[in-house]
């Protein structure tokens, strides 16, 4: 297959040496970061509680809270899912206290808006469980995938558990996916993927005595909800260096998916390629015919994918993947980090945002720990509404001036999308917008661990950690808090309005603001067919009003309003024309 990338412009820029491109990129040592099997106690020291209610610039709504920030060594895969009923599934790892062990937490949000209940409920029966990711079975069922690396006897390891029916309250039946090999070795971190057919799709990787060894990777399924499952012992697929390997299943056809880092050199975490490997029918694989997309390991390109990668299919039946990548070379990686996506429709590669930071990464004790770069944690969703066919992505991003006191970067949760297969992606929003620099251990706002549902509809949902002191407590980095686990919907993009009457007005016009995006002024439009009262508001992502701009009387004809939004943050904010009983709202987006 003949891969495109996209204009010799793009080409150009990767090809050249990173030796040039040292002006403007800080390097960091090559290092070896450890892999969290779960074994290993939170460290000791201070505990720092949550309180209910405390203020927080993080937006969204609390379901839970824990004190084990950390959700995966690699990449996210979904710790949300989104039901054909409406309702939503959220899972995270828990870790209830010091020196309490880990467990999985899930809660539900039925499609009226009413949640199972205050801080969520248990899933495992085990104790040691965690890296959790969850899809849906039967339309409307959690599917749980999670390991137990302190298991009783006999272990259980890799766990699948699915919700009861009537869905929502929890009552979890528990099957026991194959994770044993050669060796008497395990597999541990699993993803899951269910496809039309209900039948589930796991993939897995081999637990290691020590970080930097090689490690395998593994698929199984079940057909019949988890009783039985097959390839068993688990096929092998490759041999990789760190733990990406996501899976997925097409909402349209019978095909599954896998994508991973594929190492190229088993003495480092940091020289990967970005593989996938189709099945058509969800049976049959040949794990032998993989598809490089990346191709890095070439003479003029020093280019390496890490570990975060994420993958889906969109409503045509096209793969999309996303990751990140930087040099890699004998003096260190580069800080400099490119985000990219890639079309299996269009065969083409195209930058998502621009490489970041984008000028050196200052703040030599500013660090934004292990297993992450400066944008890490990449999910993508899909929508479709019959002309639109939409693919959103969102990640954590870094920054040196939001640094901790405890020498962490704070993360906050960014979005784009393309509606048109990845050609064009709109201008990165920052949906969390958490700056808290030089915060104290209990005070960050550091939004970080995201994941994004699969199938995006009027809204994106998603689940991230707003953890209260930066960097990774099971890595040792920060101090031990307890944090909110939330829950964010953020109104569709793609969507023309939010909130819209079923009749549409007559009695005015409402124009889209120009320019959009803008940078702290733009102009509303609208035509007025009867003169009459007219109220002219502002509202954030999350419903709040956050300027009013006419609330007045207005004669026939056109009026121009400037909104100088000079003292709101960057986003996705709505302006909704109220006049004559009728109203309409639309979108634009502020970027500074």
């Amino acid at each position: 297959m003949t891969k495109k990338i996209l204009a010799c412009i793009l080409l150009a820029a990767f090809v050249f040496s990173a030796a040039a491109f040292g002006a403007t990129a800080k390097t960091m040592p090559i290092r070896k970061d450890r892999l969290i099997t779960g074994d290993e106690p939170l460290p000791p020291g201070p505990v720092y509680p949550y309180y209910p209610g405390t203020i927080t610039t993080s937006p969204g709504v609390e379901v839970g809270t824990t004190h084990y920030d950390y959700q995966t060594n690699g990449s996210s895969g979904n710790r949300i899912a989104h039901c054909s009923d409406g309702s939503t599934y959220c899972l995270w790892m828990n870790g209830l206290n010091y020196p309490s062990p880990r467990h999985v937490y899930f809660n539900w949000v039925d499609n009226q808006g009413n949640w199972y209940g205050e801080g969520g409920g248990q899933v495992n029966r085990d104790v040691g469980a965690g890296y959790c990711n969850i899809d849906i079975i039967y339309g409307n069922r959690g599917a749980a995938a999670y390991h137990s690396a302190a298991a009783g006897n006999p272990p259980t390891y890799s766990t699948l558990a699915v919700d009861g029916n009537p869905p929502g309250f929890g009552v979890w039946t528990y099957y026991n996916p194959p994770d044993s090999l050669s060796g008497n070795r395990r597999t541990y971190w699993p993803y899951i993927a269910v496809d039309r057919n209900n039948r589930i799709h796991y993939v897995m990787t081999e637990s290691t005595p020590a970080a930097g060894d090689p490690q395998r990777f593994v698929y199984t399924r079940s057909t019949n909800g988890g009783t039985t499952w097959s390839p068993n012992p688990p096929a092998f697929i490759d041999t990789v260096m760190v733990i990406g390997g996501v899976i997925d299943a097409s909402p349209v056809s019978d095909k599954v998916v896998i994508a991973y880092p594929k190492t190229q050199d088993t003495s480092t975490q940091w020289r990967n390629d970005i593989v996938y490997i189709l099945s058509n029918d969800g049976i049959n694989w040949n794990f032998n015919n993989k598809v490089n997309v990346t191709n890095y390991n070439t003479d003029n390109d020093s280019l390496w994918a890490y570990t975060d990668c994420d993958v889906i299919f969109d409503y045509n039946d096209n793969i999309h993947i996303i990751w990140t990548a930087q040099w890699v070379t004998t003096e260190g990686i580069y800080y400099k980090t490119f985000l990219f996506h890639y079309n299996s429709g269009t065969q083409q590669i195209r930058q998502i945002r621009n490489p970041w930071p984008d000028s050196l990464w200052v703040g030599g004790g500013c660090d934004f720990g292990a297993w992450n770069r400066p944008m890490s944690k990449m999910n993508l969703g899909v929508y479709y509404d019959g002309n639109i066919n939409g693919v959103f992505a969102t990640w954590t991003q870094f920054d040196t001036s939001d640094c901790s006191e405890g020498g962490y970067a704070n993360g906050e949760i960014y979005m784009s999308y393309t509606a048109n297969g990845g050609l064009n992606w709109a201008a990165p929003v920052n949906l969390t917008n958490s700056h808290t620099p030089d915060c104290f251990a209990g005070e960050c706002d550091s939004d970080h661990w995201s994941t994004l549902a699969d199938r995006v509809t009027d809204s994106l949902r998603i689940i991230y950690i707003n953890d209260k002191d930066a960097g990774g407590i099971p890595q040792t980095e920060g101090s031990n808090t307890e944090n909110p686990v939330m829950y964010l919907a953020v109104p569709n993009p793609l969507l023309s309005s939010v909130n819209e009457e079923t009749a549409r007005p007559t009695n005015f016009s409402l124009a889209q603001n120009y320019p959009n995006p803008f940078n702290a002024k733009t102009v509303i439009s609208f035509e007025l067919k009867e003169a009459g009262p007219v109220k002219l508001e502002v509202f954030d992502i999350t419903g709040a009003r956050v300027a009013t701009l006419l609330n007045k009387t207005m004669s026939v004809g056109r009026h121009d309003v400037t909104w100088n939004a000079a003292r709101v943050s960057s986003g996705v904010y709505y302006y909704k024309l109220t006049a004559g009983g009728s109203s309409e709202t639309k979108q634009m987006m502020l970027l500074k």
